[in-house]
């Protein structure tokens, strides 16, 4: 048999002119492999093909725990039984290479064109993955700007099980972070029991780290990105500082440099403890009259 694809519904294989026979005698012979029924495949079962299969005949199933992980790329392998849920009034597959269970809501999305549970949940259920992998998934699926809003919203629907099984985690854990460099900084700093957010929003402006305990915000600059050379960012740099000012906000600005320097880090986070400590108590007074807008509305050379 001359098949197109890799997997086929007993009606595809009918429409390329297989008989019931012959789909009979394939399987016998092992150059077809029954997935389950209703759904034939050219090879044995596994990998992303297995899940595409799956998919294909199986439209309402949702991918979940150790399964997902391999959807997002933080498994090198598929595991069987794939590990699914599907909504309330469907069917299950009628396989041993699958293990799904019922839910009223699913909270699916699509990657690499299946579907699949969060990645807080899935790293939530996957909880035979070692540690380092599980932090990497949360860290790059909500990694940048609103990174922190998007898991608090996927958080929010999760099981309060697997809410109370992901807390461990979460403790080494930095969402929202848009490098390595910040990440490990924030690690840092939370070692030392400063309470740090990602990305903070103040005004129009986005900085590397908010204290908002301290009503205190960093940035950790790279020479190549903000030097004078960049003239955009220089220039937004300038106002950037101006506005946390104008706000009554303390603000320290180091660069990718500092950060790299053992002696230059050691003094970094000890002005960031000072600042603090002496702001930890202080109302911050914004300047009335102060631009509110960010410079890039108001600044001729950057529209």
């Amino acid at each position: 048999m001359d098949l197109q694809g890799e997997y086929w519904t007993r009606d595809e294989l009918k429409a390329q002119g297989v008989s019931d026979h012959q789909i009979k005698r394939a399987l016998a012979a092992g150059k077809l492999h029954r997935l389950a029924h209703g759904i034939d495949m050219r090879d044995e079962p596994g990998g992303m093909a297995l899940l595409r299969a799956l998919h294909h005949r199986y439209p309402e199933l949702v991918f979940r725990g150790h399964t997902a992980m391999s959807v997002y790329g933080h498994r090198s392998t598929v595991m069987t039984p794939v590990a699914a849920v599907i909504p309330k009034g469907h069917r299950h597959p009628g396989t041993p290479l699958v293990k799904s269970r019922v839910s009223r809501s699913i909270d699916a999305r699509e990657h690499q064109g299946l579907p699949v549970v969060s990645p807080a949940a899935a790293v939530a259920e996957d909880v035979h993955l070692n540690r380092v992998a599980r932090l990497k998934c949360l860290e790059q699926s909500y990694a940048g700007f609103r990174g922190q809003e998007r898991f608090e919203k996927d958080f929010a629907t999760l099981h309060p099980s697997l809410q109370e099984g992901l807390v461990p985690l979460l403790g080494r854990c930095v969402v929202g972070a848009s490098s390595q460099m910040e990440r490990f900084f924030h690690l840092e700093l939370r070692a030392r029991g400063i309470d740090t957010i990602p990305n903070y929003r103040l005004g129009p402006y986005t900085w590397d780290i908010g204290i908002e305990s301290a009503t205190t915000v960093v940035d950790l600059d790279s020479l190549f990105f903000h030097g004078p050379e960049n003239t955009r960012t220089f220039i937004i740099d300038r106002w950037k500082a101006n506005h946390a000012e104008m706000m009554g906000w303390g603000h320290l600005q180091f660069t990718d440099a500092c950060v790299q320097d053992p002696l230059a880090k050691t003094a970094a986070i000890q002005e960031i403890e000072n600042i603090i400590a002496y702001r930890r108590h202080l109302e911050p007074v914004p300047v009335p009259g102060r631009v509110e807008a960010g410079v890039w509305e108001i600044h001729g050379h950057l529209r």
